[in-house]
């Protein structure tokens, strides 16, 4: 789960690399959740500067996902997509790293169909 001070890689082609959740609450956030991110580093020809504050749909986390089916989903890193404030479409125009189902149930399709593999 994600909680406020997490730090999380930006996987998609937005230009920012490493971002951090900066959202004031009590609660941790799983996947499929939208959170407010502060981005720490991005590459100097990118959409997003470092130090803005963005958006980000959670893709990946390294707490366990346990599916209806039995099934538990874990990752190596906290991973995230960066995403428009007021559309909520993604930034970037590719999802580098993976994408789970359930963010099918979220209507997060736009991900989906950008993301090369999902699970």
């Amino acid at each position: 789960m994600i909680s406020s001070g997490s730090t999380l890689e930006v996987s998609d082609n937005s230009g920012a690399k490493i971002a951090q959740c900066i959202q004031q609450s009590g609660r941790s956030w799983g996947i499929g959740d939208t959170i407010t991110v502060a981005i720490k580093k991005a590459a100097t020809k990118g959409k997003v500067a470092a130090g803005s504050v963005q958006k980000a749909v959670i893709t990946e986390t390294k707490s366990q996902l346990q599916r209806k089916d039995g099934s538990v989903v874990k990752f190596h890193k906290n991973a995230c997509v960066l995403v428009d404030k007021k559309s909520g479409q993604p930034l970037g125009t590719r999802v580098l790293g993976f994408a789970t189902h359930e963010l099918r149930a979220r209507q997060m399709l736009k991900i989906l169909s950008l993301a090369s593999r999902v699970l």
